[in-house]
């Protein structure tokens, strides 16, 4: 295993790391464009701390360099907007390091400490900024050149810093280089992730709208076509009135045509069509005109669409079952709720409402899919009330999962509902293993630069290393981090000791100040920045601004430069812990923005898949075959035929019939939905009395859900015709039992049935004049829903 790590650690030091940005993800995107702006940030707002040491170091004299310090730091500010030859920046901030170097030619000012800074930081910039390995040329070529430059230039500074500078821009471009792969493949990782739950979530989210569609038509078909057959099957007070019948079928004709894609849906008619074509005089009370207009807009087309219907559905089966003389339709409002109340007073019945007929799957159904709630009460002999209290504002004004007319997402997961949390928690982790990564790094480096020598007074880089590995484990212990207020505490405290022992380590700036490891500090307070929070960092930056200025006032009379110096060791180490916050703000606010576009194509595909799907529809309704009901509701409508023969009600009946059983076929069916339609047409064709029944749960596979219709199919064949045959499709145990009961049934496995092959559990048996067949098939159990048996 340490092998395995030393190898990739190798192998991150001298591979492009540019091959690990492929790929458009948001995370991947967000962090490399974060990178940038923080890094050209960084250059602008270090050559003002530069300028401001080259005048306390040099007087009037400094103003030749400091021209070239604000013209780098104009440069660096215009690539935060424009595109700017990424090495450009870093190359000349170790330009200016060198020039300043030579301009002071003091090796304990100010200007030569900050300096020193310009350079680590121009390092780092190539680091981050320059993935491929000429990187490390792009560092080490310049830090040779300057080193050698200053052993001739300045030969009375020693050996020492030109050693230093060369050490130290080794250890950052090589400590760069171990350290962002892991935060790129973090990002990566993250990306790869967000593809997959995407994709997941796009084909889930298709299902679950293209299930919620195929349900409403068959909820539709109910309430209409199937209704309006059923009414003229029964005759009586629903087919009273031949002008109200031959409307009604008009209507369902096109209704048919639309579930065949043969032409787009008409524009809904609101809140005030269920008033018309009821079939009973209408008792309306409650709000008018204009207030249900009103609720329409409010409520949205999908809202009010499935509210009318289940108001249609309950006038619909008083006219058909209550016995009543008229019904009572009331509508009224709150500020929070739409109230509508349909109430008969015929015959009743006792109990709650039968599961999967018309008010269960057409009323109460439709209410949970479209997020409100509904009550059907009733008592024998006391009428039937029907009452549905839908949600208005905010909660009323979004959609519940369903797509619109045009395909646009609004449900669960689209662009109106966005708040960013998922990213925002996947930021929070990223920041969390960055903060852990910078921690680890910087605390690499800092033994680094005291192994290679560094001025260490008192010997108090060997205690400051202790506490900084002290910080980082801590910051991992599970109790402490149960206590948030501890741990912060604790890494505020670390913080402070770690700047002083730093500090003391150079004689507070006194000697050898160019080796004050300024960045050491910032390990602990990423730490802290990383448990999340504004108070702690705040109460940890106040006191670590207070121990630098109680420094500096200390130092500032024994030597003014060790107390400017001080003060810029602490500008370092702050500055670096305000650009990783805003750092960690670039990379949310990038993240965000990318994840919006992302959504935005995410409902782009979604409208195309919803497309691809409802075509997928339209053949379902044209595959069923429904053009007989189409030719025998538009022959009653145009009068062609009237609702009260008895030949026109027998093929109304056997219609409705059919139509019952294929909206028992719900899309969650993904196998069996399609494979049984043939059976339904040909048991219509061939006259046959058919009794489809299944429990909601489909095969395993598509070859099984064939072997099922075939062997349906072929007992169908068999049946003379007017015979009966009843097929039932339920779960037994943990597989699926298909079972058969008519005449002339042929035994499983024998010549004549279909495949001729054996399955486990097969029965067959002879039942007086009838035959039952049994056979068992492995069953999805993913698959299993609720199938609305109408």
């Amino acid at each position: 295993m340490v092998v395995r790590a030393l190898r990739s650690v190798i192998d991150d030091l001298f591979d492009d790391h540019a091959a690990l940005t492929d790929g458009d993800g948001w995370a991947m995107r967000s962090v490399l464009r974060a990178i940038r702006r923080v890094a050209l940030l960084v250059a602008a707002g270090w050559q003002v701390v530069m300028l401001l040491a080259s005048f306390a170091s040099l007087g009037g004299s400094a103003w030749p360099l400091a021209l070239a310090q604000l013209m780098l730091g104009g440069l660096a500010l215009l690539g935060l907007r424009r595109r700017i030859p990424t090495p450009v920046i870093p190359l000349g901030m170790l330009g200016i390091g060198l020039w300043s170097y030579l301009a002071s030619g003091d090796l304990g000012s100010t200007l030569v400490f900050a300096a020193c800074w310009e350079i680590d930081f121009a390092s780092c910039l190539i680091g981050l900024l320059v993935l491929r390995r000429i990187s490390m040329a792009l560092v080490m070529g310049p830090a040779v050149v300057i080193s050698a430059t200053l052993f001739v230039a300045l030969p009375e500074w020693g050996v020492q810093l030109p050693v230093a500078i060369i050490v130290t821009q080794a250890s950052i471009i090589l400590a760069i280089r171990a350290g962002l792969p892991w935060l790129l493949r973090i990002a990566a990782d993250a990306d790869v992730a967000a593809g997959s739950a995407e994709a997941a979530g796009l084909r889930g989210e298709t299902a679950r709208r293209v299930g919620a569609r195929l349900a409403e038509e068959s909820r539709t078909l109910h309430d209409t076509a199937i209704n309006t057959l059923g009414a003229i099957a029964n005759g009586g007070a629903g087919v009273a009135d031949p002008a109200r019948v031959r409307a009604q079928c008009a209507r369902d004709v096109e209704l048919l045509r639309v579930l065949r894609g043969e032409q787009r849906a008409a524009a809904h008619d609101g809140l005030r069509a269920v008033f018309a074509h009821v079939g009973l005089p209408v008792t309306r009370s409650g709000l008018g005109d204009e207030e249900l207009a009103r609720m329409d807009r409010v409520l949205g087309e999908d809202r009010s669409l499935a509210v009318a219907a289940c108001v249609r559905e309950a006038t619909t089966n008083a006219v058909k079952h209550s016995g009543a003389d008229s019904v009572g339709i009331e509508f009224t409002a709150t500020d929070d709720e739409l109230r509508v109340v349909v109430r008969d007073a015929g015959r009743g019945f006792a109990g709650s409402a039968p599961q999967g007929r018309g008010i269960d799957s057409s009323i109460l159904a439709r209410a949970r899919a479209a997020g409100f709630a509904a009550e059907v009460t009733s008592r024998e002999g006391s009428g039937t009330s029907v009452e549905l209290r839908v949600p208005l504002g905010a909660a009323g004004a979004v959609q519940t999962g369903s797509a619109g007319s045009d395909g646009s997402a609004d449900g669960p997961g689209g662009l109106a509902d966005w708040d960013g949390g998922g990213v925002r928690a996947s930021v929070a982790s990223l920041h969390a293993r960055a903060g852990n990564l910078w921690a680890l790094g910087v605390t690499a480096v800092s033994v680094a630069l005291t192994l290679g020598g560094g001025t260490n007074r008192f010997f108090a880089l060997y205690p400051m290393l202790g506490i900084m590995v002290l910080a980082w484990a801590v910051s991992r212990a599970p109790r402490l981090r149960r206590s948030r207020w501890l741990l912060s505490g604790t890494l505020i405290v670390c913080t402070c000791a770690v700047f002083f022992l730093s500090a003391a380590a150079t004689a507070f700036g006194a000697e050898g100040a160019v080796n004050w490891q300024a960045l050491a500090p910032t390990g602990a307070f990423v730490l802290l920045l990383s448990l999340g929070g504004r108070a702690a960092p705040l109460i940890g930056a106040a006191a670590w601004i207070l121990l630098a200025a109680t420094i500096a006032v200390l130092v500032w009379p024994v030597s003014p430069t060790a107390g400017q110096i001080t003060i810029v060791a602490a500008a370092v180490g702050l500055g670096f812990t305000i650009v990783w916050t805003i750092f960690r703000a670039w990379v949310t606010r990038l993240a965000e923005e990318a994840d919006r576009s992302r959504q935005l194509a995410f409902e782009a595909n979604l409208r195309t898949e919803l497309e691809a799907a409802a075509q997928d529809s339209y053949r379902r309704w044209v595959d069923a075959g429904l053009e007989s009901a189409v030719e025998l509701l538009r022959a009653v409508a145009e009068g062609d035929r009237d609702a009260a023969e008895p030949g026109i009600r027998r093929a109304c009946g056997a219609e409705e019939r059919y139509l019952r059983q294929l909206v028992q076929l719900s899309p969650e069916l993904v196998h069996l939905s399609r494979a049984l339609v043939p059976a339904l047409r040909t048991a219509r064709e061939r006259e046959v009395d058919f009794s489809l029944r299944l429990g909601g749960f489909d095969t395993g596979d598509e070859a099984d859900a064939r072997d099922i219709a075939d062997t349906v199919l072929h007992g169908l064949a068999a049946l003379p015709q007017g015979a009966a045959l009843t097929v039932s499709i339920f779960p037994v145990g943990e597989a699926l039992q298909l079972t058969m009961l008519g005449p002339s049934l042929v035994p499983p496995g024998s010549s004549g049935a279909p495949g001729a092959r054996e399955r486990a559990g097969a029965r067959y048996e002879r039942l007086g004049s009838l035959d039952l067949v049994e056979l068992t098939y492995a069953r999805d159990a993913v698959a299993a829903g609720t199938t609305e048996d109408s």
